[in-house]
């Protein structure tokens, strides 16, 4: 049995961002992690409505070709609830990037197009969604689409999607990809 890894960090902020209308939630925690220089950190919270939402979960008829877990797409308006883990991107520099099946890995966080290099953002998010008739647990997809607010049938206002990021500081988080695979691993920082 391998011995537990375990390291102390602190919240240094808690860091508030409104999203808005028509953004892809998986984009703009991305584009969060840049701006507010995110290495590790925890999405305390994201709350709000989506228009759609794209989902993986744990398959109900697992089967050898879906590796277990199904892929949903779901149409809204739906209430969200989320929380996750924020880090950074890792591949030790003597091997190459991981292959085309963790690059493209649809709930990795490692960038919106799928790979985007050594050091990049990296989370893990679940989120529980919910409509009229059914609520949905699972991982969070690149496609899940933040909803236009109307409160009057005449105009838009700003959204209400806001999410809650503690930045972590003393331990950094790295989705490490080596030749053991992929694992997280705490580092000092």
């Amino acid at each position: 049995m391998r011995k537990r890894l375990g390291m102390r960090g602190k919240i240094e902020e808690i860091i508030y961002v409104r999203l808005e209308a028509g953004e892809d939630f998986v984009h703009a925690l991305w584009d969060i992690c840049k701006e507010y220089d995110i290495k590790t950190g925890v999405l305390l919270d994201a709350t709000g409505n989506l228009a759609k939402v794209r989902l993986m979960r744990n398959s109900r008829e697992p089967r050898r070709d879906n590796w277990g877990v199904d892929f949903l797409e779901i149409p809204g308006p739906l209430m969200v609830s989320a929380t996750g883990i924020l880090g950074t991107g890792w591949v030790p520099e003597n091997l190459p990037p991981p292959p085309e099946s963790h690059r493209n890995y649809p709930d990795t966080g490692f960038g919106p197009g799928g790979w985007e290099g050594h050091g990049t953002p990296y989370f893990k998010i679940n989120m529980t969604v919910t409509n009229a008739y059914e609520t949905i647990c699972g991982h969070l997809l690149q496609g899940s689409i933040v909803a236009h607010v109307n409160h009057d049938g005449k105009a838009d206002v700003p959204s209400h999607f806001t999410v809650a990021i503690a930045k972590v500081s003393g331990v950094i988080l790295r989705a490490t990809y080596d030749k053991s695979g992929f694992y997280h691993d705490l580092v000092p920082a």
